[in-house]
């Protein structure tokens, strides 16, 4: 097989692409400890052309993981699956993002603060019953952003 070949995701005969699923829950909450996205759960299948022209993602570069906890209700409840895109770590355009905040893995909304120095981003819940706060950027590491969601009703 040649390097260009093993590079290409599998896909499977009906035109859609796997995208692992990872036993890690983001807090939506206060945050959980966790090491990180290592532990495959399952596979999911999705639509290659979704995966190519909706989230111009790479296979590789998605997962899926639970919402756990209530600070980004209403748009994630706990138990709703997202979909993150590890490639897309820059806060620009703002957006929801999983991130390690040095206390846990949380998904919230992140943007970035206009002319700070050091630079600044805004770690906000979308929840009012939970706080803003602000951490330089170096502290904050962003697994991804929010590509797709699934909500559990």
């Amino acid at each position: 097989m040649d390097g260009e070949a093993r590079k290409r995701p599998r896909r499977s005969a009906a035109g859609f692409l796997p995208i692992t699923e990872i036993d890690v829950r983001a807090s939506a909450g206060s945050g959980a400890f966790h090491e990180g996205l290592e532990e495959p759960k399952t596979t999911r299948l999705f639509p290659d052309d979704v995966i190519c022209h909706e989230f111009r993602a790479r296979p590789e570069d998605l997962h899926i993981v639970t919402i756990d906890g209530d600070s980004m209700e209403t748009m994630l409840s706990s138990g709703d699956r997202i979909m993150v895109d590890t490639s897309r770590r820059v806060p620009a355009p703002p957006g929801i993002f999983v991130i390690w905040d040095g206390m846990g893995i949380v998904a919230k909304r992140i943007e970035h603060v206009p002319h700070s120095d050091p630079i600044k981003v805004i770690i906000k819940s979308l929840n009012p019953e939970y706080q803003t706060y602000e951490r330089n950027a170096e502290e904050v590491n962003i697994i991804g952003r929010v590509v797709w969601a699934s909500k559990r009703f």
